[in-house]
């Protein structure tokens, strides 16, 4: 592992250097890291280029260590690339169809998928677990996830990102100042249960009290009927024991 910017992801006497650039993308990651898991970004650095890939965008190559909307935590050097940048390049070609611009999803193919496939086929390796692992777990309740969070990355081949920062707290878009902007996984004003829409609010267990009772009948309605009828239960009993 190396932190430094390394050999640059040039080439060298043994071959061209392949370097995984690793990225926060939440403040999460500073307890998560530890933990062998995280909110990562990657791209894999090659000859002087990070290829990476986003929805929208698809793949595509930016300045190394500087993906908009993360923060550069580490450079993970795998390996040496025999080849050069034509094989580099027929690598990336290759796997085009299989990310494209519509095929991004969170859980299932996101850029650590790419990148993982394409050090496959430059030094027939995968990478680190830790950096996909949280996505790897998450495949398990990825029908509870909203379809916008699992579709819009929070890197992407434009300034602003190749998405909406994908439901979750992103660092800011602004890759030069990293700063933290918190975004709700889940917001809106919600609909109570029981409820026809947000605008009306009716008891979740209305029905099984009584639906056809009249709305304006209040609790205080209800204890004076019952008042009401035990008073003339009690005199009903007393008139019977003067007919005696």
């Amino acid at each position: 592992m190396s932190g430094g910017r390394g050999y640059e992801g040039g080439r060298t006497r043994m071959g061209t250097v392949v370097l995984l650039n690793v990225y926060d993308l939440s403040p999460a990651n500073e307890y998560l890291y530890s933990m062998g898991m995280g909110l990562h970004h990657s791209g894999v650095e090659i000859l002087g280029k990070e290829y990476s890939f986003a929805s929208g965008g698809g793949v595509f190559d930016s300045t190394p260590k500087e993906a908009p909307g993360a923060k550069f935590r580490e450079s993970i050097e795998l390996g040496s690339f025999e080849g050069g940048s034509a094989e580099v390049s027929s690598a990336i070609s290759d796997l085009r169809g299989d990310f494209g611009p519509d095929r991004y999803n969170l859980i299932k193919r996101n850029c650590n998928h790419f990148a993982n496939a394409l050090v496959w086929r430059l030094l027939r390796r995968t990478i680190p677990g830790h950096v996909n692992r949280l996505a790897n777990i998450g495949q398990c309740c990825s029908c509870l996830l909203p379809k916008k969070l699992l579709e819009e990355s929070p890197v992407g081949p434009n300034s602003g990102g190749g998405g909406s920062g994908g439901g979750f707290e992103v660092y800011g878009r602004d890759s030069k100042k990293n700063d933290s902007i918190s975004t709700p996984a889940f917001s809106g004003s919600g609909v109570t249960l029981g409820s026809q829409d947000s605008g009306s609010r009716v008891p979740l267990l209305g029905s099984w009290r009584g639906g056809g009772k009249k709305k304006d009948e209040t609790l205080t309605d209800r204890r004076e009927k019952a008042r009401m009828a035990a008073l003339a239960r009690f005199e009903a009993k007393n008139a019977g024991s003067d007919r005696e």
